[in-house]
């Protein structure tokens, strides 16, 4: 197929093209700021592009990328007939602690907020659209090519670095209670890949259906590295935004793989 993806230079984004490449399709890469090829060109738009930063405080840079681009482009590809597929994020879940997609959702942050208003569009825009409109909640994704990242990279990606550089790794006070559903980023395309075979629209979660701690990860990257762990406090500024506990319910994934 002929494939447009979004923010093919991200983290995601270079594994899908990579990937993508791979199987034998024809990709095409945007980034925000490009001039945005003919729509109608394309077999598939895959739709990766965003701020991913989760602490991002300029809302209207937030909403004019992820919410008003994303918008606009679904429009065009339900003009011309074109399967679309979306990131969404499992931060729409907020401090909850159930994880089913009808689950109550609590987006606190701008990014969770522009996830959750385009899951809305993209639900309400057209309902019975013509050719499917695929979104999925990434619970936290990890792997290769994480280094332009920062401070947004994964605790993996974190924490090996640390090892690398200085033998220590370290991690909040109370890390054995604050627990992720880590999930390797082949994990993320192979559903990408599946759905493209399916013709249903909606939103799934994406994950592993397992959580993990901070500790344990920090315990997995030290035994590897040979490194040690040290405790640091734990961020005022994250005290009252900050998860304590995510874990994907699969269950709709699993069921819509059963016919890819």
């Amino acid at each position: 197929m002929n494939i447009l993806v979004t923010g093919h230079k991200g983290f995601i984004g270079q594994n899908m093209v990579t990937h993508l490449a791979r199987l034998g399709h024809a990709v095409t890469g945007f980034e925000w700021g490009d001039v945005l090829p003919e729509i109608q060109e394309y077999d598939q738009v895959i739709h990766l592009g965003a701020i991913s930063s989760t602490t991002e405080s300029n809302v209207e840079k937030v909403i004019a990328q992820n919410y008003k681009f994303s918008c606009n482009l679904l429009d065009l590809c339900l003009t011309y007939e074109i399967p679309f597929q979306y990131s969404s994020s499992a931060s729409v879940y907020g401090l909850n602690l159930q994880f089913t997609e009808t689950s109550p959702v609590d987006p606190i942050t701008p990014y969770a907020w522009s996830k959750y208003m385009f899951e809305l569009y993209a639900q309400h825009k057209n309902p019975l659209p013509l050719r499917p409109v695929q979104g999925f909640r990434y619970f936290n994704v990890y792997g290769l090519h994480e280094d332009h990242k920062g401070n947004q990279a994964s605790p993996y990606h974190q924490f090996a670095k640390q090892a690398q550089k200085t033998g220590i790794i370290k991690v909040f006070e109370d890390s054995e209670n604050f627990l992720r559903d880590f999930v390797p980023v082949e994990t993320v395309i192979d559903a990408h890949v599946r759905f493209m075979k399916l013709d249903i629209s909606g939103i799934w979660n994406v994950g592993t259906g397992k959580a993990k701690s901070f500790l344990e990860v920090a315990e997995e990257v030290a035994e590897k590295y040979n490194a040690k762990i040290e405790y640091i406090p734990f961020p005022e500024h994250l005290k009252h935004s900050y998860q304590r506990y995510t874990c994907a319910d699969m269950t709709n994934c699993y069921k819509a793989y059963s016919g890819a």
